[in-house]
């Protein structure tokens, strides 16, 4: 794996509350790094991977103190801890998580995994307004950026708030065009709303950015059993208009199936 770039190990999202929050995924140290960093680093994510938190832990300190001004270290320090109070409740953990998260932010306040994850753990510990406000403030920071909408979006949406998610995703493909994240979101959202055509343009825009979408193709070929027909019926053909090689019309009929979606 190239540490002269910045990598994520992407966790899918689960619906198991203890890793859904880590789909942002730990971060490789890149660009200016030093190699040392770099190294501790990557040794602290198969650390984690490995659920030894605590070794995990000691090598991301380590990447910290070798670059103390490069906020990926705290988050990471963040995301061990953040897990530790997942798996026992203690308030300390919570509060260490929240502390390496601010690091992280005040060194970039735009960085958008901590930002997803400072606001996973505000609802966590029961400061849901908080976490609105957290991502909102970003939303004002960055009125060109489509993260933080699509960041808002996902806070709404852990909140069965589908109608402002969409809006929200609908702002950040209007900021961004070529946002894959942003068109896969909003065609998910549009699909739990029961908006299964949109849904279908949404995740047709992902897969036009991105073809590498299995998922995405598979919501799709789903979908488009569910879409009714919309094309109006045509009116009756006039003598000179009719096919008389098929009168009947049956080989239209036997290519109908693909031509139900448009």
């Amino acid at each position: 794996m190239e540490l002269e770039t910045k990598e994520r190990l992407v966790v899918t999202p689960e619906k198991n509350r203890k890793i859904s929050w880590l789909a942002g995924c730990l971060i490789f140290l890149g660009g200016c790094q030093s190699f040392t960093a770099s190294s501790y680093n990557a040794e602290g994510v198969r650390m984690l991977a490995a659920e030894r938190p605590e070794d995990a832990l000691d090598y991301f300190e380590r990447a910290k103190n070798a670059d103390p001004e490069n906020p990926d270290a705290y988050y990471n320090c963040g995301v061990v801890y953040h897990e530790m109070a997942i798996d026992t409740g203690r308030e300390s953990d919570f509060q260490m998580a929240k502390y390496y998260y601010d690091l992280c932010l005040e060194r970039n306040p735009n960085h958008v995994e901590c930002n997803r994850s400072k606001a996973t753990l505000l609802c966590d510990i029961g400061q849901n307004d908080a976490a609105f406000q957290l991502m909102e403030s970003w939303v004002d920071r960055q009125p060109a950026s489509a993260e933080p909408r699509i960041e808002l979006a996902r806070l709404y949406d852990e909140h069965h708030q589908l109608a402002r998610a969409r809006d929200c995703l609908t702002d950040a493909v209007a900021i961004d065009s070529h946002n894959v994240r942003a068109y896969t979101a909003l065609g998910s959202v549009r699909e739990r709303m029961g908006d299964n055509q949109e849904a279908i343009h949404a995740y047709e825009r992902a897969l036009a950015l991105n073809p590498y979408q299995p998922e995405v193709n598979s919501r799709i070929a789903s979908l488009r059993y569910t879409v009714p027909n919309t094309t109006p019926p045509s009116a009756p053909l006039r003598p000179e208009q009719q096919n008389t090689i098929d009168p009947e019309g049956k080989e239209e009929i036997a290519t109908a199936p693909g031509n139900a979606v448009q």
